[in-house]
């Protein structure tokens, strides 16, 4: 009996302890991240010379997308210098909030707070993993994110089908933007690339709007035909208030489209 009941409170010990760090894991890997973050800008300054970019022509709104490898930006500085060295500044941010169904990015909180207060337009997306759970992924994100009138509608970057069919990945995706469409009564953006869009997207999700990624090309080249707003055009950008590379975007339309793309109310 009584090795019954060493056993019974050490189990409950330890039950306990593993409770513990599932209701606090967001700020468990935050304030982890806050000591590398620390770290990194010690031992690493910020050059703050942008290199050049091949700026796609015509498109007049351009942005950047983040996360936790894009330490300590400077959101009142974000420039790039396209190859004839004009000044293009980055009026919008698309910030990596979540992944999976537990992981929240240690510095979502920093960057969205910051770039707000900088007056750049922001959006939050969520990384999609198919062998996940879809409702748990999206209550994920959900929790993490708080939208409000003029940001821009939530994405979720799909880049892999993990062990799914091209069918069951699409159940999925659809399960996650559905619950994700209820909770912000809008539809959510997916971000991916060409390939995959082609491979996997493009049939099953006509009524949504694509964030597409495709490099090193003068225009985005897709197999079929998809409404896109946002193309990822190059992703190791040098600009003026990242440390690090970034991925630089544009969005495809006038700044009154880009306004009306962002939450009304």
């Amino acid at each position: 009996m009584k090795k019954f009941v060493t056993w019974l409170w050490r189990f409950t010990v330890v039950l306990a302890f593993i409770a513990l760090v599932f209701y606090y894991h967001k700020s468990i890997i935050r304030a982890t991240y806050e000591v590398y973050q620390e770290y990194n800008w010690r031992n690493y300054p910020d050059q703050g010379t942008p290199g050049r970019v091949d700026v796609p022509g015509r498109y007049s709104v351009h942005g950047i997308d983040v996360s936790r490898w894009q330490s300590n930006v400077n959101w009142n500085r974000l420039t790039a210098l396209d190859r004839s060295g004009d000044t293009i500044s980055m009026s919008f941010a698309f910030i990596k909030a979540t992944e999976g169904i537990l992981w929240e990015d240690p510095a979502f909180d920093d960057n969205w707070k910051n770039a707000g207060k900088a007056g750049v337009v922001r959006g939050a997306y969520h990384y999609f993993k198919a062998n996940s759970s879809a409702t748990l992924q999206a209550k994920n994100f959900i929790s993490s994110v708080k939208l409000k009138a003029g940001d821009l509608p939530p994405v979720v970057d799909v880049e892999e089908a993990g062990r799914k069919s091209r069918q069951e990945l699409v159940a999925s995706l659809k399960i996650y933007v559905a619950a994700v469409e209820k909770a912000y009564h809008c539809k959510p953006i997916i971000y991916s690339n060409v390939s995959f869009i082609d491979t996997y997207l493009a049939d099953d999700f006509s009524d949504y709007q694509f964030w597409i990624a495709h490099y090193y090309t003068a225009k985005p080249k897709l197999a079929s035909k998809v409404n896109w707003v946002f193309w990822q055009y190059h992703d190791r950008a040098k600009i003026s208030g990242c440390r690090q590379c970034v991925d630089v975007n544009v969005f495809n339309g006038s700044p009154d489209e880009f306004d009306a793309l962002r939450i009304q109310n």
